[in-house]
């Protein structure tokens, strides 16, 4: 008997051995799902608690920025009386960590992200990058087109130009609205694969406004986004 325990506990020993080979622990310290709007030299994350006694890097300067390097990023109507360069200007100085360049360059790339996501109904891609309120309404549609028996393709051809057109401080809270021109096609199709919406042979030129938020005193360095419209709303 007691031989025939040992023979089993060997036996279970070796297959816990295999799970974990092949499933693999999970330790905590997995990595997670990248923001894209998290800038690359910001600290990581901390608990707030211990904020005042969290050891951060140096922030790195601000780096001075041309009229046409400028003109790149900021939309020159929006920015005719300086409103929008003020308000990117007041972000910087709460947070010590913004990058205008490297936020557009994390604003673009969060933009095709959502959009091909939102197409496909990957609700879990989308889920970090926005609020739970957008998220909510991004899951509604996702449902409806589902519930009525529909799928999407879309194809981003390129973004034609992203550029801020709105910039401002709200309390601790840090407001940036880009203006995104695209070229796209799509096309929704029924059950039956027979077309209900759009046309996979067109490009179409579309316009969003996107507003990204975050709390400038937190030790969280990502941007979410709050809300999108097109640019006749």
């Amino acid at each position: 008997m007691q031989l025939d325990i040992l023979i089993f506990a060997a036996i279970a020993a070796f297959l816990i051995y295999r799970l974990n080979s092949v499933l693999g622990t999970r330790s905590g310290n997995e990595r997670q799902r990248p923001n894209p709007l998290k800038p690359a030299d910001a600290p990581v994350n901390v608990n707030p608690l211990d904020a005042q006694n969290a050891v951060r890097p140096v922030p790195p300067p601000m780096p001075v920025m041309t009229p046409a390097a400028l003109d790149q990023v900021v939309d020159a109507e929006a920015n005719r009386d300086g409103r929008v360069e003020q308000g990117l200007a007041d972000i910087r100085a709460e947070d010590a960590y913004f990058e205008i360049n490297s936020f557009m360059q994390g604003a673009r790339y969060a933009f095709e992200l959502i959009v091909t996501a939102y197409a496909r109904g990957d609700l879990g891609a989308i889920q970090p990058l926005v609020s739970p309120k957008l998220y909510n309404d991004f899951a509604a549609g996702v449902r409806a087109r589902e519930a009525a028996g529909h799928t999407t393709e879309l194809t981003l051809h390129r973004v034609q130009h992203a550029k801020i057109i709105e910039a401002h401080m709200g309390g601790t809270m840090a407001y940036v609205t880009v203006d995104f021109e695209v070229e796209e096609s799509t096309v929704t199709r029924d059950k039956s694969g027979q077309v209900v919406d759009g046309n996979p042979d067109s490009v179409f030129n579309i316009r969003d406004i996107w507003t990204f938020t975050r709390d400038a005193r937190t030790s969280d360095p990502n941007w979410i986004l709050i809300e999108t419209r097109s640019a006749d709303q």
